[in-house]
This record gives C-alpha cells, sequence and structure tokens, in this order.
C-alpha cells in the first residue's frame, strides 16, 4: 500500500481538531477550574500525570466543543439560504431586500453565489436514483460525497481536506465562545482583551463558513465534471414556444431630490448607445427574478417590481396581499421585440422602484438616473422611449393607489 500525503493530512486535521481547540480550553481553564473539579488533588498532579491529564482533559473537552461546534451547520445552513438567488426571489416575489449588512455579511462568505451548482448535483442525483426510488433518502451533498468515495478517491480527498479545515474553525469558535463566557463570569475581561476575542470569534466565524462553502461546492463541481461525459443529465425543460418571452428587464425609477428619475444602462456592445437593462432568462427562472437580477447585474441597483414605496413600507399580511398582486400585475409592461445582430428577442419588461445600492457585476458599464424627458432623449431606440413614456404613467397611477391605501391604514 503506497503512502498517501493527502490522507495523511486529512486524518492529522481530524485529530488535531479535537485535540488543539481541546488543549487551548483545558490550558486557560485549568488554573481555575482544576482546583473547583479536584480540590486539593490538583496540586498534587505533576510529571507523567500532569500530562496524562491534561491530554485525556483536552481530548474530552475537544470532543464535546466538537459536539457543540455541529450545532453551527444548522446555522451555516440558515445563512446560505440567503444566497444571491435568495435574495433575488424574496425582492422579485415579496418585495423584500435584505439589510445591507446583512447583504455585505452574507457577500463575505458566499461572494455572488447563487447554488447554481447545487440546483445540477440535485437533479443529477434524482436521475441516477430515479429507478430506485431513493432518491428522498439522501440529501445532495452526502450523496455526491458517496459518489465520489465509489468512483474519485482523489476528489473526495481534496473535499475532505476542506472539510478538515472547517471543522476545526468551528470547534475553535466553541471554545472562544465558552472562554469569553468564563472569563466573563470570573470578571477577567480587559477592553483590549474583550476586543481582541471578539474579533478572534469573527474571524474564525468568517473562515469555517468559507471553508465549509468551498467543501461543498467542490462537491458539487467535481460530480457534475465527472458525469459531463454520460451526457444522462439533460435539461427538463419544454423548449420555449415561439413568441414567448427569452429576455426580461425592467423600467427602473427612484425617487431623488423630490424628483422622478428613470434608470438607463449603456448596451453591452455599443457604449454609444443607452437601453433599460434587461437580459436572458436563464433555466427555470421566473421573469421576475430574471428582472430583478439582471438590473442589479448590469447596474448595481436592487430594484422591487411595482411601486412599493420602500424602504418604509411594513410587512405586508394575508390581508393584503390581493392588494399586492394587484399592484404587481399593474407593473407588468408587457413583451417587446428586438432584433439585434440578427436575431429575434422577446423582452418581458416591468416597472421597478429602485430601493437599495449593490455590487455591479458589469464593471465596464455605465449607468444614469435621469428626469424624464432627458431619459427619453437619451434612450437610443423606439422601444425603449415608448416603454419609459408608458412607465411614467403606470408609475403615477400605482403611486396614487399607494398613497390612497396609506391613508386607509392598510
Amino acid at each position: 500500500m503506497g503512502f498517501e500525503p493527502q490522507k495523511l493530512f486529512v486524518g492529522l486535521m481530524d485529530f488535531f481538531t479535537i485535540l488543539l481547540p481541546g488543549a487551548l480550553l483545558t490550558f486557560m481553564l485549568k488554573e481555575k477550574a482544576g482546583p473547583l473539579i479536584l480540590g486539593d488533588r490538583a496540586s498534587e498532579l505533576v510529571g507523567t500525570g500532569a500530562w496524562a491529564a491534561f491530554l485525556f482533559v483536552s481530548y474530552l473537552l475537544g470532543h464535546l466543543s466538537f459536539l457543540l461546534g455541529s450545532w453551527l451547520d444548522e446555522f451555516y445552513d440558515w445563512v446560505r439560504g440567503y444566497t444571491l438567488n435568495a435574495q433575488i426571489t424574496l425582492l422579485a416575489r415579496r418585495d423584500r431586500l435584505l439589510p445591507w449588512i446583512a447583504r455585505v455579511a452574507i457577500w463575505l462568505v458566499f461572494k455572488g453565489e447563487r447554488n447554481l451548482a447545487l440546483h445540477q448535483a440535485i437533479r443529477i442525483k434524482e436521475q441516477r436514483l430515479r429507478n430506485s426510488g431513493a432518491a428522498n433518502s439522501i440529501n445532495a451533498f452526502q450523496w455526491c460525497k458517496a459518489f465520489l468515495n465509489v468512483g474519485c478517491q482523489p476528489s473526495l480527498t481534496v473535499v475532505q481536506r476542506l472539510e478538515a479545515d472547517s471543522k476545526f474553525f468551528r470547534t475553535f469558535f466553541v471554545v472562544l465562545v465558552l472562554l469569553s463566557i468564563f472569563w466573563g463570569l470570573n470578571q477577567n475581561w480587559s477592553i483590549p482583551g474583550f476586543i481582541f476575542v471578539l474579533l478572534l470569534l469573527l474571524l474564525a466565524l468568517w473562515r469555517y463558513m468559507e471553508q465549509r462553502s468551498k467543501a461543498i461546492n467542490q462537491t458539487y463541481w467535481s460530480v457534475i465534471t465527472l458525469t459531463a461525459p454520460d451526457a444522462e443529465v439533460r435539461s427538463d425543460e419544454a423548449t420555449p414556444e415561439e413568441g414567448s418571452p427569452t429576455h426580461a428587464g425592467g423600467v427602473v425609477f427612484r425617487s431623488h431630490e423630490d424628483k422622478i428619475e428613470y434608470l438607463l444602462v449603456e448596451a453591452k456592445d455599443d457604449p454609444d448607445q443607452w437601453v433599460l437593462p434587461k437580459g436572458h432568462i436563464e433555466e427555470r427562472e421566473d421573469y421576475r427574478e430574471t428582472a430583478v437580477r439582471e438590473v442589479r447585474e448590469e447596474t448595481g441597483i436592487w430594484a422591487a417590481i411595482g411601486v412599493v414605496d420602500f424602504p418604509h413600507k411594513r410587512t405586508l399580511t394575508i390581508m393584503e396581499e390581493g392588494e399586492r398582486k394587484r399592484r404587481r400585475t399593474a407593473a407588468d409592461l408587457g413583451n417587446k421585440r428586438y432584433s439585434v445582430n440578427g436575431k429575434s428577442l422577446t423582452v418581458r419588461y416591468f416597472l421597478m422602484q429602485a430601493v437599495g445600492r449593490g455590487r455591479q457585476e458589469d464593471k465596464g458599464r455605465r449607468h444614469v438616473w435621469l428626469p424624464l424627458k432627458e431619459a427619453v432623449e437619451r434612450a437610443t431606440n423606439r422601444e425603449a422611449q415608448e416603454l419609459l413614456r408608458i412607465g411614467e404613467d403606470r408609475r403615477t397611477s400605482l403611486a396614487a393607489v399607494v398613497l390612497a391605501t396609506g391613508r386607509r391604514g392598510v
């Protein structure tokens, strides 16, 4: 049997994930906790006996810390539920935008993650297990690991190495929390010490979530790559009907210094042309989600569909759902046909209100906010000019409805 350094590294990392955090916890608490638990016998532990006790307690506390740390996976899964794809869906369907500090925190860990690899891995798993009837008996991540264990050990080793790193920082985070509680109860805090431990806590949590995200994504990427040559996973989507939208976008407005302004962006292939933000509808994507996503990608603007009076609008109740649907229906500006480089495009447009700023992905493209008259003059094509005028009419009507609704106390 040949020596495999990668597996040795993973084994050592798993071992030290238990022992090192446990040793740190034992060392920091031994002066206080030792006499409390052992009484006078604590002073008798010297030499080999002291080392044996230290290692045993370190291993025991390490395992207990590891057990407590496993609950952090639940927190991770909850946060991952608000990655970019979920934020787009929330805004497109429920007019909800996460606070900017939450969006920044999620971006620091997951960047532009949209769970596309997860969705593809789920489809691969379902098709592979369809005949066995066991598709619901195992989640996508565990199935992908089992698949790699059978078919590609080197890829699994890379995943395990990332998992080992994440587990170490998960346990380290728990140790820091326990030490903070112990020191706080004993009033041993100093301001610099508190700041230092708080910083370590945040960095440990960040590193744990980052490494766990890498391990999960690496698992999905490996399985997708390994199954690609089989050509067994095909799109279940039907071919779009002729005339149905291929793209979606928005007529986006904002209220700025008591003036209504509209958003235009440079055309992708011609900076001398100014157009409305729009883009291709991806597989299994709702038109509204496409509009929200494309506006953010092309301009960095988070925009909700309709006139939502954001961000001062409180959460809608069930009784208000009918009103919300009417507003969103009125914000649907219909389809427009374009011919671009000889290709026919059908674009579904929505009236949208800017509700926040995000990260622009199309860095090379400028965008401008202009009053209606100037926006119509700047817009290059006739369709965009017409949509801007229609959008202003709809905005005026919807704004009146929002104002009337607010006066009724809805």
